[in-house]
This record gives structure tokens, C-alpha cells and sequence, in this order.
């Protein structure tokens, strides 16, 4: 009987899809569960179930095949990559994620997608008048207000590359997933802004329901090139911003000062103002060393985390549910209590 049911043909199997034994164990699999288990039939058919829906795939056609992994539903991924990333069609995590986030959302967040602006100043005046000021944490707030999750994702299969950012509409409703782990605000806030892009400008389509970044600073084609005009336009009031700062300056405490000042008179988030400095400049170190300066104590990766548990509820869902979610976004050590 222990032949029949071999844990280790799952993991073959997986591995072709990209999908790692670790991975399998540490995400998609609860933590309850060990190899053991998979030596009943029982157990086995156990084990597929939490396999498939964690991955987002039929299980009736991968019980009675291990060799085929099929999507539920119609998710079609455009890959937005540079030259030099190769990304194997057969990887299935980017799909497998975003089925699996959306079936979930459906569940735990209650808000129902409000109609957008079509333009990034409509967005921004939006902003900006109920807020007084566009930043990471009030843009995180009207997202989710108007029913756009924002989720950061961190543990992925090591044979995918992962994304800066990616933005699926498989439910009538726009997800924002970020990757990058960048500590200031400035990063995070533009990739969530290019993301929102793709949506406003209608790059999402039957044919591509899901738009995954790798990396948004090379515009590889047209929609890249607006998605990142519209996320300058919606920070800056610009798509073409040019801040009259010196290219000679060569302190961060200078350059911080400068920024600050045209902050000030603009309301732009100064964060903002660095990285467009940096853009066209060049000088990215001392970029660097300007946001440090601006805020030593950063974590932006927390302001999203934060968001997550003011809006999910997660009481009418099963414990199993509750903690791959928790597990994908990196909140399981922080306890259900803390955000149901």
C-alpha cells in the first residue's frame, strides 16, 4: 500500500510545473501534515485536494492524472520581463497564484469594486482632497476603499523569477500583488501605481487576465511605457516630471534638502521626487542614501501588511484556508487573532 501512494510522486510531478518538495511542504501544504499521511488512500487523496486547491487546478483531472495540471477557470498571463529573463512556459505558480488569490478575496474582503477615473489627475485630485496628500499609505487606502486589494507576496517556487508586481482580473475585480522588497516607501508606491496603470489603461484582457512585471524600469513595449506614464501622472501630476534639482549635487543631505522643499510646494511625495532625480541622473547610490536619510526607519513592506489586516476577514473561512493565506503573504507568525 505504501508504494501505491507515494508522496514522491507528487513531488515529481510537481517539480516539471516548477513547484519544489519545500515549497510544496513549507506553503501549500498546512502544517499538520507530514509524509506519513500519504501512505492511505485516504491520506493520498487528501494530500492531491490540498495540493490542487492551493494551486488553483482541477482536481478531478490531476487524481486521475498526475502528469496534468489544469487551471480552473480562464486565466491567460502576459509576462512583462527584460531580455535577458527567460521564463519557462510551463511554470505554473504565476497562474496558480493568482487563481488561488482571487478565489480567496472572494471570500474574505466584502467591498464591491467602485468604478475607477479614467485618468491618473482624477485619481490623484481624489486623493489628495480626501487626504491632503498622495503617498503609499493614503493610495493603499483608496485602493481598498473602492474594492482593489493590495497583497505582497514573498515565497515563491525558486525555479520563478520573482515579480516586481502584478495586477489579475479574473472576478470582475482588480488584485494588486507586489513582490519587491524594498524598504521605502517611494518603490513600493510606484509599482502599485504602474500596476493600477495596466488596469486603467485597458491592458488586462480575455487574452491576458493577468499581467505579471518582473521588472517595471525596462519599458519593454508600449503598454509598459503607459503604464509608467500613467503611474507619473497619478504621483506627480506629470508624465513627464523634470524637478530643477543640480545634477553636480554630490550629498545626499543636499539633494534631501532640495527635495523637501520642492515637496513642499508641490505636494509630491518626496520619495518620489528622489527616484525621478535618480532616473534621470544616474546617480542611484546617492539616491539611495537620500531615502535613508528621508526615513531611517522604513518598512513599507509593513504599511501593506498593515492594510491587509484592517481590511480581510477571515471568520467565515476554514482554518486551512486562513493559513495558506497567511503563509503567502508572509503574516503566519503574526496570529489569525490580529487580523480576523
Amino acid at each position: 500500500m505504501a508504494s501505491d501512494f507515494n508522496i514522491n510522486s507528487i513531488y515529481n510531478t510537481l517539480k516539471k510545473f516548477g513547484i519544489d518538495k519545500n515549497f510544496v511542504r513549507d506553503i501549500l501544504l498546512p502544517d499538520w501534515w507530514d509524509d506519513e499521511i500519504v501512505r492511505t488512500k485516504a491520506g493520498y487523496l487528501q494530500t492531491i485536494d490540498l495540493i490542487s486547491k492551493n494551486l488553483g487546478i482541477d482536481l478531478a483531472s490531476f487524481a486521475a492524472n498526475l502528469e496534468t495540471l489544469n487551471l480552473k477557470g480562464n486565466a491567460q498571463i502576459k509576462f512583462k520581463k527584460a531580455k535577458n529573463i527567460e521564463i519557462d512556459d510551463k511554470l505554473i505558480w504565476p497562474r496558480s497564484l493568482a487563481v488561488r488569490i482571487s478565489e480567496l478575496i472572494e471570500q474574505i474582503f466584502k467591498v464591491d469594486f467602485k468604478p475607477l477615473p479614467q485618468s491618473a489627475t482624477e485619481i490623484r485630485n481624489q486623493i489628495i482632497d480626501t487626504s491632503q496628500k498622495l503617498n503609499l499609505e493614503t493610495l493603499l487606502d483608496y485602493l481598498w476603499s473602492i474594492g482593489i486589494p493590495v497583497l505582497h507576496v514573498s515565497e515563491f517556487p525558486k525555479a520563478v523569477n520573482k515579480m516586481d508586481g502584478m495586477i489579475m482580473n479574473l472576478t470582475d475585480r482588480p488584485i494588486i500583488i507586489i513582490s519587491k522588497n524594498r524598504k521605502h516607501d517611494a518603490w513600493l508606491l510606484f509599482i502599485i501605481a504602474h500596476e493600477l496603470g495596466h488596469f486603467i489603461k485597458r491592458h488586462l484582457t480575455k487574452s491576458g487576465n493577468i499581467i505579471y512585471d518582473t521588472d517595471i524600469e525596462e519599458e519593454q513595449d508600449r503598454e509598459e511605457k503607459e503604464a509608467n506614464e500613467f503611474a507619473l501622472d497619478l504621483l506627480t501630476g506629470n508624465t513627464t516630471p523634470q524637478f530643477h534639482i543640480s545634477e553636480s549635487i554630490d550629498n545626499s543631505f543636499k539633494l534631501l534638502n532640495h527635495v523637501i522643499s520642492i515637496s513642499k510646494r508641490t505636494n509630491i511625495d518626496p520619495g518620489v521626487i528622489v527616484l525621478n532625480y535618480a532616473y534621470l541622473t544616474k546617480k542611484w547610490a546617492l539616491a539611495e542614501q537620500t531615502l535613508k536619510n528621508l526615513n531611517p526607519k522604513a518598512d513599507a513592506v509593513r504599511k501593506i501588511k498593515d492594510k491587509i489586516r484592517q481590511n480581510l476577514n477571515f471568520n467565515n473561512i476554514t482554518e486551512e484556508n486562513t493559513e495558506f493565506f497567511l503563509r503567502i503573504t508572509s503574516l503566519s507568525g503574526e496570529g489569525i487573532a490580529s487580523i480576523s
